[in-house]
């Protein structure tokens, strides 16, 4: 009893509620995702993108498993280095490209073009890029 009430306060204080937050997936390191995609790919291994997908999760634009929930968002952004260390521009070139080589051609174009430069997220529903056939939708 007591902890049922510790419970509902808790909730209550924080503002939480009875429905599960969406997955978030940051992104992170382009080489690690570029491993984890070889090898979900080696082993035929579906990807379920569900949520937020950011950064080097949009990687998974060039996984042949992979679906996309339509209710997902993707976040592309140029890459950066951790704690705001600086990046060479022979970097950033070579970065940008492995990331874009995992795009369908017309968002890495994008990418190439604008993305990868701007200092904001550009935010893409899912749904967009599934009715233009850029990504696959989950059954």
């Amino acid at each position: 009893m007591i902890r049922r009430a510790a419970l509902i306060l808790c909730l209550a204080v924080t503002g939480a509620s009875a429905e599960p937050r969406p997955p978030r997936d940051p992104g992170g390191s382009v080489a690690l995702r570029v491993i984890e995609i070889g090898a979900l790919e080696a082993r035929q291994q579906e990807k379920r993108v569900r949520g937020e997908c950011l950064s080097a999760c949009t990687m998974y634009l060039g996984l042949s498993t992979a679906c996309f929930d339509p209710d997902a968002v993707l976040g592309f952004h140029g890459p950066r280095l951790a704690f705001g260390l600086r990046m060479s521009a022979m970097q950033f070139e070579a970065i940008s490209r492995t990331m874009a080589s995992y795009y369908p051609p017309r968002i890495a174009k994008r990418f190439l073009e604008d993305w990868r430069y701007s200092d904001h997220l550009v935010r893409i529903p899912a749904a967009r890029l599934i009715a233009r056939g850029e990504a696959r939708a989950c059954d």
